[in-house]
Formats: C-alpha cells, sequence, structure tokens
C-alpha cells in the first residue's frame, strides 16, 4: 500500500504545473533528500516537494515526519488524479486539505529614508559573513568560485552603478553561472541573491529589470538551479526572501540585519552566497538613489580585494 501524505500547502505556480490533464504522465521526480525532493512536470517546470514549513509559489509542504528520501525516488514517474498526486508505486500526495499560496505581487515604485539607513545592516551583515565559517562559499579565497566573484563584481555590478550597462552585465553575469560546487552552485546562488533585490527595487532606482536568458541558464548550470535562478529572477521566490525584501522597507531599522542574518543557514553554502549577492545589489541601489560610490567598501569588507 502507498503512503499518503497530506499537504497542508500549494504554492499557485505548482498547482497549476500539476493541473495539465493532456498528459497522461504529469512530470518526474528528479532529486531527492530525507525532507524534500524534486519535480519537473511534463510542461518543464520545476515543483518543490518539503515537509519544512516555508513557502513559495512553486512548493507543495507536506504535513509529515517521514523520510522522503525513502518514498520518492529518482525518475520515478508523477500522475495526478483529482486530488492526488502519485508518486511512483509508493507515495501519494493529497491535496484535499491544501491551502494555496499566492505571493504578494507588486513593489514600491519609490524609495523612502529607510534606504538611507540600510548602510548600517549593509555593514553588519558584511561583518558577519566575515567571521562565520565560508568555506566553500564565494567568500572562500580557496573555493573555485572565489575568482570569479571577484571579476563578476569589477566587470559586473560596479559598472552597473552608471545607466545602459546591462549588457556588460548580463555579460559578466553568465561567467559565473554554474561557477562552483554544491546541488546549486555558487555562483548561481550570488546571481540569484542579486537579481532578487535589484529587480525588486530597480523600478524605484528608474531602472529596468535585468533578466538572463532561461536557456542560456539551461545550457551553463544543472536543470534545477537554472530553474531557480530563472524564478528568482522573475520575482518568484520563497515567503522568507519576500521577508527579506520587505525588511528593506520596514520602520524597524534592524529589520533588514535581522532578515539577511535568516538567509545564512539555508544548504551549506546557499544562505551565505545568496545573502551576498542580496547585500551588493543593495548597496548599489543605494548608490544610485543617493548618488554614492560605496559599493566598492562594502565588496573591500567582504574580501574581495581586487577592488583595493
Amino acid at each position: 500500500m502507498p503512503v499518503t501524505l497530506p499537504a497542508k500547502c500549494i504554492g499557485w505556480i505548482a498547482l497549476k504545473a500539476l493541473s495539465n490533464r493532456s498528459a497522461a504522465v504529469t512530470g518526474q521526480v528528479l532529486n531527492t533528500f530525507s525532507n524534500s525532493f524534486y519535480l519537473k512536470t511534463g510542461s518543464g517546470d520545476l515543483v518543490f516537494v518539503t515537509n519544512r514549513s516555508v513557502r513559495s509559489p512553486i512548493t507543495i509542504n507536506l504535513e509529515t515526519t517521514h523520510n522522503l528520501e525513502r518514498l520518492a525516488r529518482p525518475k520515478e514517474l508523477v500522475h495526478v488524479r483529482g486530488s492526488e498526486i502519485q508518486i511512483g508505486e509508493d507515495c501519494i500526495i493529497e491535496l484535499d486539505e491544501a491551502s494555496l499560496y499566492q505571493s504578494r505581487s507588486g513593489f514600491p515604485s519609490e524609495l523612502g529614508p529607510q534606504l538611507a539607513r540600510i548602510e548600517k545592516s549593509l555593514r553588519v551583515v558584511s561583518f558577519i559573513l566575515r567571521i562565520v565559517d565560508t568555506s566553500q562559499s564565494v567568500l572562500d579565497p580557496r573555493a573555485l568560485a572565489h575568482g570569479g566573484m571577484v571579476d563578476f563584481v569589477s566587470s559586473g555590478i560596479i559598472p552597473l552603478r552608471r545607466p545602459g550597462m546591462e549588457g556588460q552585465f548580463r555579460e559578466a553575469a553568465l561567467k559565473i553561472v554554474g561557477l562552483g560546487s554544491g546541488f546549486t552552485p555558487s555562483g548561481d546562488d550570488v546571481l540569484g541573491g542579486f537579481l532578487l533585490a535589484y529587480n525588486s527595487l530597480a523600478k524605484a532606482i528608474g531602472r529596468v529589470s535585468i533578466l538572463l536568458d532561461s536557456q542560456l541558464l539551461e545550457e551553463k548550470t544543472n536543470w534545477i538551479s537554472a530553474k531557480l535562478l530563472d524564478y528568482t529572477q522573475r520575482l518568484i521566490f520563497d515567503e522568507q526572501l519576500q521577508r527579506f525584501i520587505d525588511s528593506v522597507f520596514s520602520e524597524d531599522k534592524d529589520a533588514p540585519t535581522i532578515a539577511l542574518e535568516t538567509l545564512l543557514p539555508r544548504g551549506h553554502t546557499s544562505g551565505i552566497d545568496i545573502a551576498l549577492g542580496a547585500i551588493l545589489a543593495l548597496s548599489l541601489i543605494r548608490d544610485v538613489a543617493l548618488k554614492k560610490e560605496e559599493t566598492e567598501i562594502i565588496a573591500r569588507a567582504l574580501g574581495l580585494h581586487s577592488l583595493a
């Protein structure tokens, strides 16, 4: 008998992707872990299934303590029948009681006085990143991605302070896609953090969003990481990252620091790399809005010495 797992929440993209009734097979299991697994749907969407509580548009949150790695195996087929999702022969996800998660759309078109105060948060989190264990992240001088990150800051991020440099940024950004080790390479995580913050606030500084070509992403990194990066740059992300963006506009001056700190434990180095990208994006946005040139100071504080 298959094990039935009740879902407590499903993201709107996951629901839409799994509602394709035109195909007998809705998808396939990709990577599996003890508390989560990934699905690739027939329409090319990514769905994340987890027993953790953080919600997102692409996530199904389960109410279970089962080891999911034992119930879902790579390459098993996914079938949807009514409100049930059958994973191979051993697992059924029941959606009857699941609530629908829809992330908030739209971001402020103007930056308030909070942006001037965010310098403290940027410096505090930059200091934290220098004292925590950052081994194998882009901040580790011995890591594969460190040199590429240093080049990306100088050739992609700093020039973006000037208008009309989006093309040069894209060229520099694509050089770090797939760079580094880990399930999601460090270069991808840094770009995710950067584009998350930059694209959320671009309109407020009179800039356009920057989107990297999704096909090029898939050519340069693994499929799951490419999809996650593509979702993030299009501002489809989980509620933890949503809280970070919201914190930028909070009246609480400590909110951005706390929100950035909560990102650090994600994965082995993903949280550190995402936070780094977000810090650099916020610093750059602050430079543009306030006509300053302080991103180099943040970069040096993070150990990116070529900017000296």
